[in-house]
């Protein structure tokens, strides 16, 4: 008779054979797999958990589905990018330009206008090559070799019976659904799989790369009820792409490729935002798509549009010149006047100071930990008004520390030799202080310890002692912890614990197998193990009480009497007062006890006897010790073993019958189990993980059958000893960076896979949330996705906290932000952030702990993994926004300088032909070489000082009345002088038109003499106004600052730009053949005192501009502050009223 397993087999043969297998992906429909049990989906699959598939079945399932691996992302193609470049709108002008001066045989303009544009197409395209160099994302995510169960069906036919099934390392990319997968610690889950039930040993597995989980889930095989439950709550499936850090398993996948949850992510990043036009909407659409004008960064529409206008009235410029001869007999140089007339409006120079100003910033960037992959993204971070940000790694450390211990003891100091009462009403509260936080106060004028001991892991910080039992607010908890009183009666003595809680720390380092230690050179503090029980054992450590302490075997001289088992040694916080006296650093001697962390001298060593491995069934953790005296050999028996078991505090404490584990220990009763359960509720409600420590001491007789024992057995009746509440601290920075970014007006979101819990209390804790905010702040991501568009869009203050987020949740966040109107940065580091990173605005990835998913799907990248460079970031893109507009000040209002001149220019004329007051080389010499480099130093301007006191409304557009008043007023003031020049010279001094030819126009022709008053004009008006816009570049410096006031000398490189350009003026002038051939003109000689007359005529007006622009500031101030005062009483949204 066949047993089941052999039944199994036939089955699975049979099905393969009539084709009944479900080959793609097991159907969720109504049941997904998570809510069905796993005999289930074996029978649907007609596999059997102990053979596998066969391989002739895999074989066919593989070449009908493909294989199990992600779609390849496209490549960057260095044709396209070079296209996107020549395409680029102002180089397309150019483009034209340069065919109208060949067509009117202007070599020369035809020439420079030629280069500008391959320096142009040049930068961009080295830019962006560069930032399309990473890696390919999508294909470095996930498990490269995996073992899956199958067996040959040939040899089974031949035997006539069930053949067992091999374990095989196959490739992930060969697993097909159906495969029977074997999991184990260090692997990488493969496929998407549900575990098998009666296959599954302590399994779990870190999936904070899709659920922002900070913790490893423990896996079930028990169905669940909730088919819509977030993907991190399903703990009876495992995740393709997720990591195994506990246990192992026996799991059948269910769906392979692009079907799994990852590769739903994957998807969701190449679908582009749906657009809803119709008909002619849509044709629109597409048009302003194909120029340039949608579906690209706000800095390329803001250039575009701004190429497209200037080229309509470019047009209509040379029309207009044209016009002059009345469309008749239109001579070579009136054509070639026509072109300057066009191309004297356009920046040429424009997008070659735009792509080398953000490749500087791109650089400054990288050198402050941010890589930009898109250059203008920057310019884009200026005017965001939302942080869309993950919690676990980004604004966490992304490490588990124990925060709080609480003691079931009425005091946290005795006298020496002394024993506190036990009581579970009120108990000792313990606040312990991080790593990070001890060394940024201790040793801050020591940058060497900063930079190596900079870890959640480092084994020192400060034990305080609570004066209440009662959870501490953020606030208090940041003043507890920033005291500067080393010597506090509060502070906790390592060699002179309370007996209560010296045993809770013996507990916490004893029953645990973590390793904390130093890492390589300049690394840091570095732990291995169990998040959980890193955390424990760090904890261990700062009470001087760690594990390699307490077991390590030591053999030295020692007088101490039996009863004196410790020794007083210099406590930790007395050493840190005499280091602060010294101004020196403590010395550290390299040996296991003095290099890091704080010890205590013991008389002997632990040894385990037993270790029971956490079972999540049962949700604890157990082992058994001696103590081996070093003085007292061959009495080992007098000391009794001991018992520790940690754990779930419901499970522990139903274990537990008494409260303390010494002489005077109390009987735990039902009522003080319940004071244990409100003090666990009452961390727990911090966003603490709430563990439970307990032990029991066993007769030392019992040590020859101890591993004979029954678990249930030794871990019962046992003594509570206390509760640790765990969690993933804020990183320092984070709480300064979300207040220097509220004070700029934008508004920092939480959306993360944790715990509402949690969340909230990290959310507290760095300024994100507060009291002013509304009942709607803190929601979940399924009560979000609950929500219609319109039920979301009518919500007053969209959810600045979102916890247990699936990557849909993000991914609306954003659509809901932009249908307000509103822009937003999404950071992230995991899988479950790249579909919001790519949709967002700017999307921005970790990159210390980052998957390369969220790399390859963000436009920025953080080497350090630090919050506070996003901050740092926008007020470069702030600063970038702000230069801009001085750099587009200073190049169109010498545009619109040159037109004037040229324009105005059209009244001089000699037998109807207009003679130009600035030949065409000249202007387009000013236009271009000397407008660039001015240009892009201003580009480059220092960070000013209230970049990030302004409003995201103020970083909206370029734009605006003052800009136009700025650029259109410089322009006609600068032109009008230069012109003014000219008629002086022409008609003041000459005698006029008589001095006028039809032949001062053509170029190449040299001095004439019916030319000479002509050419000396221009040389007057080409000095005036090549002069007077290196002056104009360094009054942009600041558009409203007094330029007698501004520090010149914190830009040296627009100084030396303006001041070496203006010295070419003279060769210009006076080099033979450049003068009279190439420009036109001739040098100077009593005219350069109208020159100087002209620029200070300049600085008067543009200091009388900018006293006007400073009075009209100061009185819209004022009339805002007092308009402030009177809503003094209004409730302000958390973005713009910072408490002081």
């Amino acid at each position: 008779m066949q047993n089941a397993r052999e039944l199994t087999n036939v089955g699975a043969s049979t099905n393969e054979k009539q084709g009944c297998f479900d080959s793609t992906n097991v159907d969720p429909g109504p049941h997904p797999p998570h809510t069905r049990t796993s005999q289930e989906i074996l029978k649907e699959l007609g596999v059997d958990p102990t053979s596998g598939l066969s391989n002739e079945r895999a074989a066919q399932l593989l070449a009908e589905n493909g294989l199990n691996r992600l779609k390849p992302p496209k490549k960057a193609s260095k044709l396209k990018l070079l296209l996107r470049q020549v395409t680029n709108a102002m180089n397309v002008i150019l483009v034209a330009a340069v065919l109208t001066s060949f067509g009117t045989r202007d070599w020369i303009a035809a020439g420079v206008i030629a280069a500008l544009i391959i320096l142009n197409v040049s930068v961009g395209f080295t830019q962006e090559w560069k930032a399309e160099k990473v890696l390919a994302a999508l294909e470095s995510v996930g498990s490269p070799v995996a073992t899956v169960i199958r067996y040959d069906r040939n040899a089974a036919k031949k035997k006539e019976k069930t053949v067992e099934g091999k374990a095989k390392n196959i490739p992930s990319q060969d697993v097909v659904v159906g495969d029977i997968i074997l999991i184990k610690i260090g692997d990488v889950v493969p496929a998407d799989a549900r575990v098998i039930d009666g296959h599954l040993s302590n399994l779990e597995c870190d999936e904070a790369l899709l659920t922002g989980e900070s913790l490893p889930v423990a896996k079930t095989s028990e169905p669940l009820q909730d088919a819509d439950c977030p993907v991190g709550d399903r703990t009876n499936m495992v995740y393709s792409g997720s990591q195994v850090t506990k246990g192992r398993a026996r799991c059948v996948v269910t769906t392979t490729g692009m079907k799994t949850e990852l590769g739903k992510i994957a998807e969701a990043l190449d679908k582009k935002q749906a657009t809803k036009a119709e008909g002619w909407q849509l044709m629109v659409y597409r048009l302003k798509i194909s120029l340039g004008l949608a579906n690209t960064t706000p800095l390329q529409i803001t250039l575009n549009k701004l190429a497209y206008w200037l080229l309509i009235v470019a047009i209509l410029l040379a029309l207009i010149v044209v016009s002059s001869t009345g469309f008749r007999k239109i001579p070579p140089s009136i054509a070639t006047y026509a072109v300057a007339a066009a191309v004297s409006l356009l920046p040429e120079s424009l997008t070659s100071v735009t792509n080398l100003t953000l490749a500087v910033a791109c650089r400054q960037m990288a050198a402050r930990n941010a890589l930009i992959r898109r250059m203008d993204a920057i310019e884009t971070l200026g005017g965001v008004h939302n942080i869309c940000s993950d919690k676990t790694g980004t604004i966490t450390l992304g490490r588990m520390v124990l925060k709080k211990a609480w003691i079931p003891v009425k005091a946290a100091f005795v006298p020496h030799g002394a024993r506190s009462d036990y009581d579970t009403v009120k108990g000792q509260m313990y606040v312990v202080e991080s790593g990070s936080e001890y060394v940024r106060f201790y040793y801050s004028s020591f940058r060497s310890l900063m930079h190596e001991f900079d870890s959640p892991f480092y084994p020192r910080g400060v034990i305080r002692a609570a004066a209440s039992p009662d959870i501490l607010s953020p606030e208090e908890e940041r003043d507890e912890e920033e005291s500067d009183d080393v010597t506090a009666d509060d502070i906790i003595r390592i060699e002179s614990l309370e007996p209560g809680f010296q045993e809770m720390v013996h507990a916490a380092a004893l029953n645990n197998m973590a390793s904390v230690h130093k890492g390589k050179e300049g690394a840091g503090w570095e732990a291995v193990g169990d998040p959980t029980e890193i955390a424990l054992q760090v904890f261990a450590h700062k009470a001087g009480r760690g594990k390699p302490h307490l077991t390590a075997s030591r053999r030295r001289p020692h007088h101490a009497g039996p009863g004196d088992s410790l020794v007083r040694i210099v406590s930790r916080a007395s050493a840190n007062i005499q280091a602060r006296q010294l101004e020196t650093p403590l010395n550290r001697v390299h040996t296991a006890q003095s290099d890091g962390p704080p010890a205590i001298d013991i008389d002997g060593h632990y040894e385990m006897l037993v270790e029971h491995p956490f079972d999540s069934t049962i949700k604890r953790m157990s082992t058994v010790w001696q103590f081996n005296s070093e003085y007292t050999q061959g009495e080992q028996d007098d000391y009794d073993l001991v018992v520790y078991i940690k754990g779930a505090v419901e499970r522990i404490l139903e274990r537990c019958t008494h409260v303390g584990i010494g002489d005077n220990k109390i009987p735990l009763t039902e009522e003080g189990k319940e004071h244990i359960i409100q003090r666990m509720d009452s961390i727990a409600a911090e966003g603490l993980r709430v563990l439970c420590l307990a032990g029991k001491h066993i007769p030392h007789s019992m040590k020859a059958t101890i591993k004979s024992i029954p678990r249930d057995e030794l871990e019962s009746d046992c003594c509570f000893l206390g509760l640790a509440g765990i969690y993933d601290p804020p990183r320092p920075e984070s709480h300064d960076a979300v207040m220097e970014a509220l004070r700029a007006g934008i508004v920092v979101r939480m959306l993360t896979g944790d715990h509402s819990a949690t969340a909230t209390s990290i959310a507290r804790s760095v300024g994100i949330l507060n009291d002013t905010h509304g009942p709607n702040a803190v929601m979940t991501g399924k009560q979000f996705d609950n929500l219609t568009e319109g039920e979301i869009d009518a919500i007053p203050e969209l959810p600045v906290v979102l916890s247990r987020c699936s990557p849909e949740t993000k991914t609306r966040m954003v659509d809901a932000l932009h249908r307000r109107g509103q822009k937003t940065v999404m950071t992230g580091d995991g899988v479950n952030d790249s579909p919001a990173l790519k949709r967002a605005d700017v999307g921005v990835a970790m990159g210390l702990n980052g998957s390369d998913v969220a790399k390859g799907a963000s436009d920025i990248v953080l080497a350090d993994d630090n919050f506070s460079t996003i901050v740092r970031a926008i007020r470069k893109g702030r600063s970038i926004f702000q230069n801009f507009t001085k750099a587009l000040v200073y190049l169109l209002s010498g545009n619109v300088a040159e037109i004037v001149v040229i324009m105005v220019g059209l009244a001089i004329r000699r037998d109807g032909i207009a003679i130009y007051p600035v030949a065409p080389v000249a202007a387009l010499w000013i236009n271009t070489i000397c407008a660039g480099p001015p240009a892009f130093a201003l580009g480059v301007e220092p960070t000013a000082r209230d970049v990030m006191d302004m409003s995201p409304k103020q970083y909206q557009s370029i734009f605006t009345l003052s800009w136009y008043m700025d650029t259109i007023g410089y322009g006609i003031l600068i032109g009008a002088q230069a012109l003014a020049n000219f008629v002086i010279v022409q008609y003041g001094t000459g005698n006029g038109v008589a001095d006028i030819s039809v032949r001062c126009n053509d170029h190449l022709m040299g001095r004439i003499p019916e030319c000479e008053v002509v050419f000396r004009a221009r040389g007057t008006a080409f000095a005036t106004l090549q002069l007077l816009l290196m002056t104009h570049a360094i009054t942009c410096k600041n558009l409203t600052r007094s330029i007698f006031h501004m520090n010149l000398l914190d830009n040296t490189l627009l100084l030396w730009s303006a001041g070496c350009l203006a010295l070419t003026t003279f060769p210009i002038l006076y080099v033979p053949a450049i003068n009279d051939r190439v420009f036109q003109l001739s040098g100077l000689t009593w005219q350069w005192g109208l020159v100087v007359g002209q620029l200070v005529l300049y600085l008067i007006v543009a200091e009388l501009y900018k006293l006007s622009k400073r009075a009209y500031a100061r009185r819209r101030k004022s009339a805002a502050e007092k308009a402030q005062e009177a809503k003094n009483s209004r409730k302000f949204h958390v973005a713009y009223t910072i408490d002081v």
